[in-house]
């Protein structure tokens, strides 16, 4: 099994540069088509009581928005153009509020969207981007942190697992660099036996499953000891050396998660390693 469609999402060719580079490398190891999706958002409609001055303003806005989208495609153009392998260039344009639904949409016609994790309004615009395609797109995406520039890429996998669907799917979903990594670390945070999820032994039954598949796998089953969750993941990825951590993304809404906290988002932005989410 191998990823023959690779999708990277990009808004700003410098920024993210960790993608292309995470994308380039893929694409060669699995001899895989290479598409990159430029996101250029339009700004919403502004709020005002005269509907003639709303579209002289809207208008004003859009046209700014659009020409600034030209300049960067530009510069996309000339940084994709220097990938190793042909990348074929998509345009996608939408209202900010919808900019991850166009993006899920590019998304399901690959195996793995590959998106960095920018800094400031453009990290908030990638964010809610990868939200979108988690949530509307049936496909996993990989976040790369800032400054990302390894050679290799799952030779030691980290799994945070918690047994629920969520977590599934992303497990099968990174099937192609779980199945030839060195060695895989089922993690689970403060797991206790129950027959609905994790059985008598956390851990154990998807390490069995794992190692069916080829895998050198180990279970560790850690407590957070006053940490958050991502804390916890975090700690373990950084102590076993995991070039990458496999997790399910959202098994809490994101609603519930932006109010009360959650792994999902802290992890979206805190992951010093490539991150491959799916829902």
């Amino acid at each position: 099994m191998s990823w023959k469609d690779i999708l990277i999402l990009t808004a700003d060719a410098a920024a993210d540069e960790p993608a292309y580079k995470l994308a380039d490398l893929l694409a060669a190891r699995f001899d895989s088509h290479l598409a990159a999706a430029f996101l250029t958002s339009l700004p919403d409609e502004p709020l005002a009581y005269e509907p003639t001055v709303v579209a002289g303003i809207w208008a004003e806005l859009l046209s700014r928005a659009r020409a600034q989208g030209e300049s960067e495609r530009e510069k996309i153009e000339a940084r994709i153009a220097a990938l190793q392998r042909p990348c074929e260039l998509r345009m996608a344009e939408a209202l900010s509020r919808d900019l991850g639904r166009v993006a899920a949409v590019h998304a399901r016609y690959a195996d793995v969207s590959v998106i960095a994790r920018g800094e400031g309004e453009h990290g908030v615009l990638l964010e809610e981007v990868a939200e979108g395609v988690l949530f509307h797109a049936g496909r996993p995406i990989i976040v790369t942190p800032a400054g990302w520039s390894a050679t290799v890429l799952g030779k030691t996998v980290m799994v945070a697992w918690d047994a629920s669907r969520e977590a599934t799917r992303a497990l099968a979903d990174a099937a192609p660099l779980i199945d030839s990594a060195d060695k895989v670390f089922i993690v689970t945070v403060g797991a206790k036996p129950k027959m609905f999820g994790h059985g008598e032994l956390p851990g154990a039954n998807i390490a069995a499953h794992v190692e069916r598949r080829g895998a050198q796998t180990e279970v560790h089953n850690i407590e957070s000891a006053g940490r958050s969750i991502s804390t916890a993941l975090l700690d373990e990825a950084k102590a076993n050396g995991a070039d990458l951590i496999v997790m399910g993304g959202y098994a809490s809404s994101p609603l519930r998660e932006m109010v009360f906290g959650g792994a999902t988002r802290d992890l979206l932005r805190n992951a010093d390693v490539p991150l491959l989410m799916a829902h």
